[in-house]
């Protein structure tokens, strides 16, 4: 073995490469694999009670602002409902929001779910460039409210007519919703679905061990912080409106919690082998 490693070292100085250089290539080539890792499930569902509360903010202030929702998709199809009988009269186009809505979430699920199957849904890589769109996604409506390029202010007159220019943010945001609930399936955290209440609800109720200790019943505690992260967000999304900073500071921070999110991934530690 010390003739063979003599030998090796013989031909890297023939061909001209140090010990460093040898070192470097042997970086070069873990890293892909680095990305490949499973990262490890141990206190991962706190980014996902972390995203139920950017859930909170971005739905608190869409519905503040424009009367529809754009991750809790079960209000969007009643809207959508209503909108057949020109219900709400004083928002003839509601309907066509919640049905952007629903659209874009609907295609972002299918491309987030197709993409992290085929590339893994647990591997550090495919978490942190799932976490990296989603935050990009966010920023984007958020400058664009910034912008003052589509009125949202509630000091303005109520977002109704034929503002088709809203259809734009509403459409980004719901689509990197997909992403979030795909990672929260991905990761086996079914009890934290991070965009609706209603099955979350039913669960803590119908939970037989529901009275359990505090550390007996993990799923529960989940389901409750989920919940409360969810109500937290919409508190603070609420005040935001009414601020100086306005609806699109709630987006600002959704996008830069996501980025967080998205670094958190990517120095996750991997998953240990059995």
């Amino acid at each position: 073995m010390a003739e063979t490693s003599e030998i090796e070292k013989n031909m890297s100085s023939a061909m001209g490469f140090t010990n460093s250089d040898l070192a470097e290539a042997a970086d070069e080539k873990k890293l892909p694999n680095r990305w490949a890792e499973t990262v490890s499930t141990k206190h991962a569902d706190l980014i996902f009670i972390i995203c139920s509360l950017t859930t909170g903010l971005c739905d608190g202030v869409i519905y503040a602002s424009f009367g529809c929702f754009i991750s809790m998709q079960t209000g969007n199809t009643v809207f959508l409902g209503l909108g057949s009988s020109g219900i709400p009269e004083n928002k003839p186009y509601g309907w066509l929001k919640s049905l952007t809505s629903i659209c874009g979430f609907i295609v972002g699920s299918f491309v987030f779910a197709t993409v992290s199957r085929a590339a893994g849904n647990r591997r550090r890589g495919t978490l942190t460039v799932s976490f990296a769109i989603q935050s990009l996604f966010v920023l984007v409506a958020a400058s664009i409210f910034q912008a003052n390029s589509i009125p949202h202010s509630l000091r303005n007159q109520p977002t109704s007519g034929t503002l088709f220019l809203e259809l734009i943010p509403l459409a980004i945001l719901a689509f990197q919703f997909g992403g979030q609930i795909t990672a929260s399936r991905g990761m086996g955290f079914n009890e934290l679905p991070t965009v609706v209440l209603t099955s979350v609800y039913f669960d803590i109720a119908s939970d037989p061990a529901l009275v359990a200790g505090v550390t007996a019943n993990l799923k529960r505690n989940r389901r409750i912080g989920s919940v409360v992260a969810i109500v937290v967000g919409a508190i603070i999304g609420g005040w935001l409106c009414h601020s100086d900073a306005e609806m699109q500071s709630a987006l600002w921070i959704s996008g830069f919690i996501k980025a967080c999110m998205a670094v958190a991934w990517a120095f996750w530690p991997a998953a240990v082998e059995q």
